[in-house]
């Protein structure tokens, strides 16, 4: 107002700086100013045709005037609000660069790839890996379970003097496919959330099973070791099996590819940018608890000849089997009830069954455009066939065979690794193409949950890992 002109200036690292209310600006005041006086001055009736049209003149050149510098100080505002908006934009990173909605692979897919038919069919071939992927993990899940349970079952049964045999032991294990086909089918309904507590439960006795499977495989290791030596049990140690390859490499693939689980993972973590640290600790104890297990496994039964071990308390140990937790059925500890607890702990991972089909169940009817049903009213029809859908073929892979080994390797080596490895690589690209990350302004912003690896080089060793492992897993598969 009045004659008072405040001029705010703004800078930001090599931005042109912007200036609003300059001294140019104020002088163009001073300018429209006179010519309004004598303009105003010119008076009297009688004027001439040439001064009229002067003054006609004038007031266009002034109204040019006025649209101009309103122009100018428009895109100078502009300039300054998006100026400000960078400098917040790098001064509150944590804020800005957040996980604010969890968005699974494929509706990644489907907003980053829909440019053209090329990118609609990578979108889709995401919704088919990741489908597989799961149907393969609830298939391996729901073996592992039956094959934990009819083994406990049969366990109880020689503990109270009851037959064992194989014919026996095979009919316990339809009975639990059976019956756990009944437990879960009507969990896929319920409100999971509420069973958070049993879930803390699961998991603490779980660890309690890991510590004391520990614990047992190095007490008979130091048993062996006191009666074999050094040297004889190292040298029963297998380093390298190429035939056991592809369980190694399919198993490594379900228990770290788990990238498409990650936004559930840090989505609730704060502060976020502790993401990296919490996530490293966490494959670290992993890998650690993994690498004792295997350890132990091998160093305490490595010497055993017999390639099953007996059900009954007290008998024979035998090999590593394939579910590793079946080598302590003959365990006489604490009267056979902690190795019958060691049994059961794989058949925990009941509670895991519906969450697994439930992820299935959505990530299929999200792909098929089947409108997900109400909390309050879930048995709708199409709600329930994608159930059925989703369930029935992981239990009717846990009646056809109890090899879980099989369904890991072949699911794993192939829809497993390309969930992991190349899925988010693609998701990764087009998504910064997308936002302009490589070349805009966000192209220097230390983003807090941004991998080191996060660079186009990095991008290619993927790739080849990729590669190399598609040749070799096919390679062990089909031809050796």
């Amino acid at each position: 107002g009045g004659g008072h002109r405040v001029a705010r200036r703004v800078t930001f690292e090599d931005s042109p700086p912007v200036v609003i209310g300059s001294d140019d600006s104020e002088e163009e005041d001073d300018t429209y100013g006179s010519e309004g006086s004598e303009d105003s001055s010119e008076s009297g009736d009688e004027r001439s045709d040439e001064e009229v049209e002067s003054g006609s003149s004038s007031d266009e050149e002034q109204e040019a005037r006025n649209y101009t510098r309103t122009r100018t100080v428009n895109t100078a505002g502009k300039q300054l609000i998006s100026a400000l908006k960078r400098e917040i934009r790098i001064k509150n990173v944590d804020h800005e660069f957040k996980i604010r909605e969890r968005v699974e692979l494929g509706p990644m897919g489907e907003r980053f790839l829909h440019q053209d038919g090329r990118a609609k069919f990578a979108a889709n071939a995401i919704y088919v890996m990741v489908l597989s992927f799961t149907y393969g993990t609830a298939a391996a899940l729901v073996v592992t379970v039956n094959t934990s349970l009819s083994a406990v079952v049969a366990n109880v049964n020689g503990m109270l003097g009851g037959q064992v045999s194989q014919g026996v032991n095979e009919r316990y294990y339809v009975a639990c496919v059976i019956v756990t086909f009944c437990i879960s089918l009507p969990l896929c309904f319920a409100n999971m959330q509420k069973t958070k507590n049993f879930m803390m439960v699961i998991m603490v006795l779980r660890f309690i099973a890991i510590f004391f499977l520990i614990v047992i495989g190095s007490t008979f290791t130091v048993r062996r070791l006191s009666h074999e030596g050094l040297s004889a049990v190292a040298h029963t140690i297998p380093l390298w099996q190429s035939s056991n390859f592809m369980s190694v490499f399919g198993n490594s693939v379900f228990l770290f590819g788990i990238h498409h689980y990650l936004p559930s993972m840090i989505s609730p973590l704060e502060p976020q940018k502790a993401a990296p640290r919490v996530i490293r600790k966490a494959f670290g104890c992993c890998y650690v608890l993994i690498f004792l297990v295997c350890l132990t496994a091998l160093t305490a039964w490595g010497g055993e000849a017999s390639p099953f071990c007996s059900k009954e308390i007290g008998g024979n140990f035998c090999k590593v089997q394939a579910l590793y937790n079946l080598n302590f059925q003959p365990l006489d500890w604490v009267g056979g009830w902690l190795g019958l607890f060691i049994v059961a702990y794989p058949a925990m991972a009941i509670s895991a069954i519906p969450i697994a089909a439930i992820t299935t169940r959505n990530t299929l009817g999200r792909w098929l455009g089947v409108a997900p049903a109400s909390p309050d009213k879930p048995f709708t029809l199409s709600n329930v066939l994608l159930t059925l859908v989703v369930l029935v073929p992981p239990f009717g892979v846990a009646l056809i065979t109890r090899n879980v080994q099989a369904v890991i390797k072949y699911v794993g080596s192939y829809a497993g690794l390309t969930v992991a490895m190349l899925c988010p690589l693609v998701l990764l690209i087009k998504s910064r193409d997308a936002l302009d990350m490589y070349k805009g302004a966000d192209k220097y912003v230390k983003r807090p949950l941004k991998s080191k690896f996060g660079h186009r080089r990095y991008y290619r060793l993927v790739v080849a890992f990729y590669a190399i492992s598609l040749v070799l897993v096919s390679y062990q598969l089909f031809i050796a």
